[in-house]
């Protein structure tokens, strides 16, 4: 085709998008047209001064995130400087919490018992065989660490690389906001919001994050794939959907959440070709056999219990959507989750109260997310209780908060629809010159759209061909071979294929060129903020909820590290609000203020405090993490009523010698906890420790009572009195204890002890507990 002269008459002039807050000084598609001055000729004007050398800085700082496009590199580089300033650990950090059970104690990363680099597969996130897992299979961040573990074994590189990764994603996610809106500062926004959300901080410092960061670099990689073209985008999903999916299981929220994004970002990825309908579909295609294919992968590498509930038939009369739910669920065969009151107290409630109560910590986490006050590693009982009734305050504020923002993002919809409808009649009515694909030659459309019927015709027509006639028939053996649910798969690449290839070969809708015809303006500037806050807010509700405790009762009642990929979406509703925000006070490019006041600088004021306030709340409770002591001194002041919290600080006190504060933070537990086995154990193991064992046996007695099959803790009370030399003094009452509880660890261990513990020299060694900072048993 001809291009017009850019002198034609009626030719379109640029359109400078006004971006998130000085974005409007700095108009991204080139500089724009000089308009005519009145001003007096250069000669008549004096010199200006030369800038100062913070003039300088200032400018070259914002001409790096203004002046030119955000790559990945370029996006990179200030967010890993400020993800390493805030979540770095000390370097005498040492393993904290259930980093121990991860690393220290994972027979796997340790290579115990031969296993090999490739058994990861084989193993749970624990390192655990699947008859002892607890339901948490993430294979590919127990490679990362096998590999890292062979060269260094210190904490410090095991959570270095955790920060890096997230940086890596604020980059990502800058790169796939300025993609949707070409608005620099916009896109600077989400990148910094989401590199500095303090609520992430236990999910980037914490060694075991690395599974929820990598989970997130699949989901936004994802999100980045949406801008491919069509025949590559479905490659690209089912990519990193299962990437994200064998890093860790929360990325199945993308099955839904990448084709609804895909519907929602179709005319601002490729505003010429939008095709929503095609480009969604193959998203969901792509992200669904992404899934079925892990699903069918795990279940053979990782052949795990049938928990009991879907192990057991349905009745007769079983209705059909409760007899399609257990089906699904009996094919994902998700291995059975632990069920621990003292560490999910909803897992007690009946259904009702267990929702009430999970919303209450879905309002709560959210609030965190704008506002992280407090920050803390753990909300064990009785923290977070099950809810004595179903109507309050925080149960109301959650469903509402779960339940709006879908609905408001179906407005938004449906608002950015009618606003690109009239902005495309808009440019239609002007009789101006068009450039299509942006001065891309369309020769290739009818080869297109040859090559895309022809692939995709074959590969429907191979699929019935095979079903019909080579299935019946017994042939191809492979084929016969796959479960029903993997069939369509190895057709599946050719039809993505040939569909992708028609949608690029359809008819494209007009884009005006700028003056100088050297790019192309994409029609985003009425709708491009309300379709991104559409994504956001839907993402933040899904991609929270399997964690929610609503679907199903998780070990955790609530963990921060559950928000880094809701934490995605919010970020982007953010730098949403604040753009927004900058131009109703300051005005835009198109609508400047007549005055530059005080309303320019009053949201970058706001963002400024919102930051830094962010960033402050990051770093300080990362500087939780300088070893296991300060973890759990901060963990048990930031939620003063976690019996586990008093606990475990307790015991980092008695491993420094500090026996009397960790009697007083023991009995804090039990107080807080009285039916809860270690707190009454490790109470009299103090005292035991503090030569006081005669003091100590109603604690160890109470705790054994309440915990008859806790190996760990009947062989440390045990272990202690025959230390003390104060076994045989409670013969009598340990063997009443045996016989009341027949055919538990405490029947067998205590009778056990008291008549071999001369030869063993207490507890057999092999029913010994393994020691605090020690590695895997053999």
């Amino acid at each position: 085709m001809t291009y017009p002269p850019p002198s034609a008459a009626g030719q379109a002039a640029p359109e400078p998008t006004s971006g998130a807050l000085s974005d409007a000084l700095a108009p991204p598609f080139g500089p724009p047209s000089a308009p005519p001055s009145s001003a007096p000729p250069s000669s008549a004007q004096p010199p200006a001064e030369p800038p100062t050398w913070l003039g300088r800085v200032a400018r070259r700082v914002r001409d790096y995130f203004l002046a030119l496009d955000p790559t990945f590199l370029s996006a990179a580089a200030p967010l890993a400087v400020i993800a390493i300033i805030l979540f770095t650990r000390a370097p005498s950090t040492n393993y904290i919490f259930d980093e121990q059970e991860a690393l220290l104690a994972n027979p796997y990363v340790n290579a115990k018992g031969g296993l090999r680099f490739i058994d990861a597969i084989h193993r749970d996130f624990w390192g655990l065989p699947p008859d002892r897992s607890v339901g948490s299979y993430r294979p590919l961040p127990n490679f990362l660490w096998r590999t890292v573990w062979a060269v260094t074994k210190q904490p410090f590189f095991h959570h270095f690389y955790n920060v890096l990764f997230h940086a890596a994603n604020a980059a990502l996610l800058t790169c796939v906001t300025f993609w949707l809106t070409r608005r620099r500062g916009l896109a600077y926004l989400a990148g910094l919001i989401f590199v500095g959300c303090a609520v992430l901080t236990e999910a980037v410092s914490g060694i075991v994050g690395i599974a929820d960061v990598l989970g997130g670099l699949g989901a936004i990689a994802a999100l980045a794939a949406l801008a491919l073209p069509a025949w590559a985008m479905p490659f690209g999903v089912f990519a990193a959907v299962l990437f994200g999916l064998f890093s860790k299981e929360s990325a199945l929220v993308c099955v839904p959440l990448i084709p609804f994004a895909a519907l929602i970002a179709a005319p601002l990825t490729h505003p010429t070709r939008p095709a929503r309908l095609v480009r969604s579909l193959l998203a969901l295609l792509a992200a669904g056999a992404a899934f079925v294919l892990y699903v069918e992968l795990r279940r053979r590498w990782f052949p795990a219990p049938m928990p009991a509930e879907l192990a057991a038939p349905l009745p007769e009369g079983t209705p059909l959507a409760k007899r399609a739910l257990h089906d699904l669920l009996v094919w994902f065969h998700q291995a059975p989750l632990p069920r621990d009151p003292l560490n999910n107290p909803l897992s007690s409630a009946d259904t009702p109260h267990r929702i009430a109560g999970a919303l209450r910590v879905y309002w709560r986490g959210l609030t965190q997310v704008v506002f992280p006050w407090t920050l803390s590693g753990d909300y064990s009982y009785p923290q977070e209780p099950a809810p004595d009734r179903l109507v309050f305050f925080g149960s109301v504020a959650g469903a509402a908060l779960m339940a709006l923002p879908p609905l408001g993002s179906l407005a938004l919809w449906i608002a950015a629809l009618r606003r690109e409808h009239l902005e495309r009649r808009e440019r239609r009515s002007v009789r101006a010159a068009f450039l299509v694909d942006g001065g891309q030659a369309t020769s290739r459309r009818w080869s297109l759209l040859l090559a895309g019927a022809l692939l995709a015709g074959a590969a429907a027509a191979l699929a019935a061909y095979d079903w019909h006639v080579l299935r019946p028939a017994g042939r191809v053996p492979l084929l016969r071979a796959l479960p029903l649910v993997l069939w369509p798969l190895p057709f599946l690449p050719a039809l993505l294929l040939g569909l992708g290839l028609l949608v690029e070969g359809g008819r494209p809708l007009p884009c005006p060129a700028t003056a100088d015809r050297s790019a192309w303006v994409p029609l985003r500037r009425g709708y491009a903020g309300l379709c991104l806050l559409a994504i956001g807010l839907t993402w933040v509700v899904v991609s929270y909820f399997p964690h929610s405790n609503i679907p199903v009762v998780l070990p955790t009642v609530r963990a921060e590290r559950f928000w880094y990929f809701p934490a995605i979406g919010s970020s982007l509703v953010l730098a949403v609000a604040f753009s927004w925000l900058h131009e109703a006070l300051a005005g835009t490019t198109l609508a400047p203020r007549r005055r530059w006041s005080w309303r320019a600088w009053l949201t970058p004021a706001l963002f400024a405090l919102f930051f830094g306030f962010q960033c402050v709340q990051a770093y300080r409770h990362a500087m939780d993490y300088r070893n296991d002591l300060d973890f759990w001194a901060a963990t048990k002041d930031a939620v003063p009523n976690s019996a586990k919290a008093h606990l475990n600080y307790s015991v980092m006190k008695g491993a420094r010698g500090d026996l009397p504060a960790r009697l007083a933070s023991s009995e804090i537990a039990v107080e807080l906890a009285p039916t809860w086995p270690m707190a009454h154990v490790y109470t009299g193991d103090t005292l035991c420790r503090m030569h006081r064992a005669d003091e100590a046996f109603p604690h160890y007695r109470r705790g054994m009572e309440l915990g008859p099959n806790e190996l760990s803790l009947i062989a440390l009370a045990l272990q202690c009195l025959h230390d003390e030399q104060r076994l045989a003094a409670h013969e009598a009452e340990l063997r009443q204890l045996a016989e009341e509880h027949p055919g538990t660890w405490l029947a067998y261990l205590a009778v056990d002890t008291l008549d071999n513990g001369a030869k063993h020299g207490g507890v057999d060694p092999k029913y010994r507990p393994r020691g605090y900072n020690e590695g895997p048993k053999e």
